[in-house]
């Protein structure tokens, strides 16, 4: 299967002097994390959830008193872009995502932009379709803090790997972080938890038993547009099976 057969089209698209703001409600409305950049059918650069939760660090001195809703994408993009060819195999394709750590990658030939190719894309396709094991076979120990740590303290934990941070409190978890959180967090110095993980997560949490299957978990992914699912056991959280751990076992 080539990467051509699963890529999506058309792409969300957003043009250089197109703002953050523009970018995000493009995300939200679409329910994507990224924004490819493009001028004349060329991309330019892209900026994704991550690259917006990232730049809004409390403690960045650079963005701190910075509108960056306002900024325009040419100056916030990554312009590092990872290409994909059309006639490259998915299994190529996965490995070069894993690799860069990133969730998709623009299809790009001759120069022009064809489609892109994402990590729900491959939770769609008959690849994982066909994969039906335990979740326990493939959950990891979930990265953890308390609601007292601070929002610069999460961001490092996401951008160090860590796909979710759940947030615990008296030995349960209480809520999750993802970059979808970092992205669309609005800093209220006034009110209580402003600037810590409290104020960030979600307190709804998505989780499945310990005798759930990958087919299950995918299909909570897929419905909800999440990237990760909390696994519980008879006292609490025995582990988070995410995206990135489907996709590995799928390539191997």
């Amino acid at each position: 299967m080539l990467v051509s057969d699963l890529m999506s089209t058309p792409v969300h698209a957003a043009k250089p002097n197109d703002t953050v703001s523009y970018a995000r409600n493009q995300m939200l409305r679409h329910k994507i994390s990224r924004i490819l950049v493009i001028e004349d059918g060329r991309a330019l650069g892209i900026i994704t959830k991550k690259d917006i939760g990232f730049r809004l660090r409390r403690n960045n001195p650079q963005w701190r008193h910075r509108q960056i809703d306002n900024e325009p994408l040419i100056r916030v993009m990554s312009t590092d872009l990872v290409r994909l060819s059309p006639d490259s195999s998915i299994r190529d394709a996965l490995l070069l995502l894993l690799a860069h750590q990133i969730s998709g990658a623009p299809v790009i030939d001759q120069g022009m932009v064809l489609g892109i190719l994402t990590r729900t894309d491959i939770l769609r396709s008959k690849i994982v379709d066909k994969l039906d094991i335990p979740v326990t076979e493939l959950m990891h120990e979930p990265v953890q803090v308390t609601p007292q740590h601070s929002h610069g303290h999460v961001v490092d934990l996401i951008k160090n790997g860590a796909e979710a941070v759940i947030v615990v409190d008296d030995g349960g978890a209480v809520g999750i972080i993802t970059d979808t959180d970092l992205a669309f967090y609005e800093d209220h110095p006034d009110t209580a938890g402003s600037g810590t993980a409290a104020g960030i997560m979600r307190s709804s949490i998505l989780s499945l038993p310990e005798t759930a299957r990958t087919r299950e978990a995918v299909a909570v992914m897929l419905e909800t547009a999440c990237q990760s699912v909390i696994i519980s056991g008879e006292n609490g959280v025995k582990g988070i099976i995410t995206r990135d751990d489907i996709i590995r076992e799928v390539v191997q």
